[in-house]
């Protein structure tokens, strides 16, 4: 239930109010969850331009009922819909019976639509701290549907642990509209805003969020975490994502003092790391003693230690990953990891070869500005090998594979052989060092090609003595 005051004066305000204001205008109109087919009927027309919220602040209802609505509705045609992070593959991403009458553009994929690229879904190559500018940039917005929690007695609501876009295009759409769930975390920062913000609440959604296992790592992944933590001072701000080594990351750094956190992406592991007082944000520069983001993605434990939490605090992409804000955080520290590497420092994250597999998200961003922060670092922390055995190190990227750091800015990688740290040194010296980073039986094979290649002195063999940069295995 809503606070009975913000209820009541809600409910009042809103029954004589037009069935679509303009936000920033007056009160929202309330509509029952029952009621959303008469919603998308008002709101939907041919062309229509929709964002949707990420992630845990997806539209459950938006993309259950979309299909429906087009089979309702013959004369909506296309409509065009942006997304990021889809939480499952829902029916409206294959109905082969839609044909062209809509289509997705995304800024990130995953197994929900990346096997559907080239038909109805399309990914839109660019940073996370432009998502909001080049949304914008590709044309108006006629529709935001996004999610929010309850509003307080005060009148405000959070749209929860999502603030990438939401609010940039939330201020520029014709219609904006909100499904009121009360299983979406109130968090703070930018996700709170006065329910005049929205045109339209949906009441009555009780959809479950989209929850994110903590992935297991082996002992690979925690010598490879072990390499990272090494590098990372007491009282350093950090930044790193999910999977197996992030997850190992964070239980090596559990002997860390006074830790801060600047990170597009707030999940489990930094949850631990703050619940363990590692974590405090004291010597942080900006949002002292602030966890800091623009998203959220995990558990349900993650989630409820974010409601009404003062010390977690979401802002949206184009400011957490800004150059100037990024590398103003005290000893700013970025891990990311990559799908392929080659020998002198291309960095790619988000394909294989011609397949696009995710999206560049903020790596670029991360990798970047954290260099330019005083005793700042940035590291790609990578497994030697794939799943099936597969150098991940290469002489030569795939045929298509996509860039995600240019060598030019590439500082550190490192993998379960050792460290390479690669800013300052010419390709010559990338060729040997990387070599070292692939380990047997990849390595003499690897320096062969790159001779050929002519891209590495033949002289050169692997080996200890004549790779001065390369820190071997001591864990």
């Amino acid at each position: 239930m809503w606070p009975r005051r913000a209820a009541a004066s809600l409910a009042a305000r809103a029954s004589s109010a037009r069935y679509m204001t303009t936000a920033r205008r007056g009160m929202p109109r309330v509509v029952s969850v029952d009621k959303i087919d008469e919603v998308a009927s008002a709101v939907l027309r041919p062309d229509s331009r929709i964002v949707t919220a990420m992630a845990v602040s997806e539209p459950y209802y938006f993309y259950h009922n979309i299909h429906r609505w087009l089979e309702m509705d013959s004369t909506l045609t296309d409509l065009k819909v942006y997304c990021a992070n889809p939480n499952e593959p829902v029916p409206i991403f294959a109905d082969k019976n839609l044909g062209e009458r809509i289509h997705f553009t995304t800024m990130f994929l995953n197994h929900a639509i990346r096997h559907l690229q080239g038909r109805r879904v399309s990914y839109m190559p660019h940073h996370l701290s432009t998502w909001s500018e080049n949304i914008l940039r590709a044309g108006p917005i006629n529709v935001f549907w996004g999610s929010c929690t309850p509003p307080q007695e005060n009148g405000y609501v959070s749209l929860g642990p999502g603030c990438v876009y939401e609010t940039d295009i939330m201020r520029k759409a014709d219609v904006v509209i909100l499904e009121v769930n009360p299983n979406i975390p109130y968090v703070h920062g930018s996700p709170v805003i006065p329910i005049e913000s929205a045109d339209i609440l949906i009441d009555g959604c009780t959809a479950e969020l989209q929850k994110l296992p903590k992935a297991e790592y082996d002992d690979i992944d925690m010598i490879i975490a072990r390499y990272v933590a090494d590098l990372i001072p007491d009282e350093a701000t950090i930044q790193f994502g999910i999977g197996g080594i992030p997850n190992a990351l964070g239980d090596a750094l559990l002997e860390k003092r006074d830790l801060g956190v600047h990170t597009e992406m707030i999940n489990d592991c930094l949850m631990k790391l703050f619940q363990s007082g590692v974590v405090t944000g004291k010597y942080k520069s900006r949002y002292p003693e602030r966890m800091v983001g623009s998203f959220a993605l995990g558990t349900q434990d993650l989630y409820d230690f974010m409601n009404d939490n003062p010390g977690v605090f979401l802002v949206p992409g184009r400011i957490v990953n800004s150059m100037e804000e990024f590398s103003r955080q005290h000893m700013m520290h970025s891990i990311n990891t990559c799908v392929e590497l080659d020998l002198t420092g291309q960095i790619v994250s988000e394909s294989v070869g011609h397949r696009q597999l995710s999206g560049v998200g903020g790596a670029a961003d991360t990798h970047v500005a954290a260099q330019k922060s005083p005793g700042g670092r940035s590291i790609i922390a990578v497994r030697s090998t794939s799943k099936n055995g597969q150098s991940k190190i290469v002489s030569q990227l795939q045929a298509g594979a996509k860039i995600s750091i240019s060598r030019n800015d590439v500082d550190t990688v490192i993998t379960e052989y050792g460290v390479a740290p690669l800013k300052g040194l010419s390709v010559q010296e990338r060729v040997v060092v990387c070599i070292c980073l692939a380990g047997f039986p990849f390595s003499r094979f690897q320096l062969h090609l790159a001779c050929c290649l002519a891209i590495a002195r033949p002289r050169r063999t692997p080996g200890a003595t004549i790779c001065p940069h390369f820190i071997p295995l001591t864990h």
